[in-house]
């Protein structure tokens, strides 16, 4: 957003007192424009054909319409520039008439005349300017809200990249933006997304010697703007950027403490170089960047293990009978057809009892890689379970299904493994094929006929491949295959890393959360809540401060009070909380903790002003808990309590900050011998 430009409108019908105002407001200040009009029509037209930052307007005009007039017609037309109406009448009636109407200030023609427009000038283009500014600010913090939803709600590394980018060229007023995530052990750029560029995105991509100076600050580790980038000494590392990057400022992006990437915005759309209030910003984008990529980076792992065999790295049984499903709706939809393998590897138990598992494990990975080399990409390679395996062949009819399985067959038999000379039996595998629609046209009849077929080629000497429409359809019992059930829960973990992150915003809050979901657990146990409230009361302790991440950690970390306006910004908090965790429905009952911890049992606190009982019991526990901790903690404007001033701090404002009652249990809590396993 561009700032106010001192661009005047002088409505002046006195051509004398004309020249005289604007050689005073010239010599004044000589980059101030000045635009002139001699009575209220004109005045009113130059308004409609361009924008001003103030209207210096006479009362007395000539012909119909007077000043006044003007600006009820400018307030009818909705223009919002601020107006300076002087009058040679010192008459109060028109005074009060001028203000009411809107105007910022009302002067008197005096002898000093000059002088006092001048000063009324610069206090109204001082106060437009704080206007600006606050509108900016504003703009710039619901954006970067908008951002941390969006990637914060997103699970998808490809679309969380995808908004992250776009949403910090937005932010930042750039024409570029590309995120890059390294593979440290690698020495490479592995990931990249980016915007505003017409670019392959290989070139983000590789050996990070080839990158140049997109580098730096993941070399430096530190915030790095380069205003003449062909200067740098890397410039001619990415000669197909040179007609793209006229400045750049990169910020390095980090996972669990390491640096793993880099965020890098290139040329400002209106100012010519980087301020540090966008080198702040980028950098806060960075932080929460850095946590949303390890936590998509994560779910992608855990979905990727939850879907797939750890052994082998194929994918698994419960996989296999999803991807089977997909693939019949598929075919059934186009009118296709598709093939199944199963395979099984020949006197593997006798293998394992013979020469141990490892021998096996080793078996059955190699069996698996050869699987992969003999398939093609669209095709998908599962474990179905102990020796045995399946592949789903999409689009493929009989003919084409059993040239794979004998190429897999083959393969096998070919290829020499690492076990134990001693009795060493060559390793061969079985293979039974069915194909959908001419074998069966159910996905269990489909696997039935291939297992079918894998039971005549075992039966047949083993080391084949038969196709089911070969043999006789037979059914043929099979022990259930057990299945190892994938336990996870990275909830926890994901909560844990924002709470770290959110503490990370100020050196005083080094561990706040941790601490303050100790002794709230500990409240919990001693007031005997159910299962489903101290979980929630887990949740909220982890989440209570989330909504900080939208302040500026100038405000988090001043050392001395704070303004009516600062504190304003401080009590919007809560509300970024509801923005960045409503759209989750499994914390919705924990939402009112969160939102509401900052509410008085007097009535007086934030954001709603909720009294006594209307405060959610949660909440309540919540702000005991959480003023407890931070009286006890070392914070920028005061030095920390001891356990006793706390107490008494309790005590004192129980009834009007706190709820009594639970100030009572609370404080006899503290002052129990339980309370040192949490200390």
């Amino acid at each position: 957003m561009s700032r106010p430009s001192k661009r005047i409108l002088l409505v002046e019908d006195n051509v004398d007192q004309l020249e005289l105002c604007i050689s005073a407001l010239k010599e004044h200040d000589p980059d101030m424009e000045i635009k002139s009009a001699g009575d209220g029509s004109s005045a009113l037209t130059l308004l409609g054909e361009s924008p001003f930052d103030l209207v210096i307007l006479d009362y007395s005009l000539p012909g119909s319409i007077n000043g006044l007039e003007v600006l009820q017609q400018m307030n009818e037309m909705e223009m919002t520039v601020p107006v300076i109406m002087a009058t040679g009448q010192g008459d109060e009636r028109i005074a009060v008439q001028a203000m009411k109407a809107g105007v910022q200030d009302y002067l008197v023609k005096s002898r000093d005349y000059h002088d006092i427009l001048i000063h009324a000038i610069e206090r109204e283009i001082t106060q437009c300017q704080l206007r600006w500014d606050l509108e900016e600010a504003h703009l710039r913090t619901r954006c970067l809200y908008d951002i941390l939803l969006s990637v914060t709600k997103e699970q998808k590394l490809e679309v969380m990249s995808e908004r992250l980018v776009k949403g910090v060229c937005k932010l930042l007023g750039v024409e570029r933006c590309v995120v890059i995530l390294i593979n440290i052990e690698k020495n490479e750029a592995v990931f990249s997304k980016q915007y505003g560029f017409h670019v392959d995105a290989y070139r983000f991509q590789g050996p990070l010697d080839a990158l140049g100076c997109l580098m730096d600050a993941y070399v430096g580790q530190n915030p790095v703007v380069v205003d003449e980038p062909q200067k740098h000494p890397l410039w001619h590392k990415t000669p197909w950027l040179h007609a793209l990057m006229r400045e750049m400022l990169s910020v390095p992006l980090a996972m669990k403490g390491e640096i793993t990437g880099v965020l890098t915005v290139m040329n400002k759309v209106k100012e010519r170089s980087f301020s540090t209030e966008d080198i702040n910003l980028l950098s806060t984008v960075a932080v929460h960047g850095g946590v949303a990529f390890d936590n998509a980076k994560f779910l992608e792992k855990i979905e990727k293990q939850a879907i797939t065999d750890s052994l082998t790295d194929l994918y698994n049984h419960l996989e296999f009978h999803k991807r089977i499903g997909e693939e019949l709706e598929r075919t059934r939809r186009y009118g296709k057809m598709f093939s199944l393998l199963m395979l099984d590897i020949d006197h593997f138990k006798l293998m394992n009892d013979t020469f141990g598992h490892p021998v096996g494990d080793g078996v059955l990975k190699e069996t698996a890689k050869v699987i992969r080399k003999c398939i093609r990409t669209c095709d998908l390679a599962f474990r179905y379970g102990g020796e045995e395996f399946a592949v789903i062949l999409p689009e493929t009819g009989l003919k084409s299904a059993k040239l794979t399985a004998e190429r897999i067959r083959k393969e096998i038999a070919w290829t020499p493994l690492d076990i134990p000379e001693d009795d060493c039996k060559r390793i061969t595998i079985s293979i039974g094929v069915s194909t959908y629609p001419q074998d069966a046209d159910q996905r269990e009849d489909l696997i039935s006929a291939a297992d079918q077929a894998l039971y005549a080629a075992k039966r047949d000497g083993r080391d084949n491949v038969k196709l089911y429409s070969e043999v006789l359809k037979k059914v043929i019992n099979k022990e259930p295959i057990a299945l190892d059930e994938y336990l996870s829960d990275p909830e926890m973990k994901t909560l844990r890393d924002i709470a770290s992150v959110v503490d990370a915003k100020s050196p005083y809050m080094a561990g706040h959360t941790e601490g303050v979901l100790r002794y709230a657990m500990f409240f919990a146990e001693s007031l005997n809540l159910q299962d489903i409230e101290k979980k929630n009361l887990e949740f909220a302790s982890l989440l209570h401060n989330i909504g900080t991440v939208s302040l500026p950690s100038k405000l988090l970390n001043k050392p001395g009070p704070l303004t009516p306006e600062e504190r304003k910004v401080i009590h919007s908090h809560p509300g970024v909380a509801q923005l960045l965790i409503k759209q989750s429905e499994q914390f919705q009952q924990v939402l009112p903790a969160i939102l509401y911890h900052h509410e008085r049992y007097d009535g007086k606190g934030y954001p709603n002003g909720l009294k006594g009982e209307e405060i959610p019991y949660l909440a309540r526990m919540l702000c005991i808990v959480d003023s407890y901790f931070a009286m006890i903690s070392v914070r920028s404007y005061r030095p920390r309590m001891t356990k006793a001033e706390a107490i008494e701090e309790l005590r004192q404002n129980a009834g009007s900050q706190f709820d009594p009652e639970m100030v009572k249990a609370f404080t006899a809590l503290l002052e129990s011998e339980d309370v040192s396993s949490i200390e």
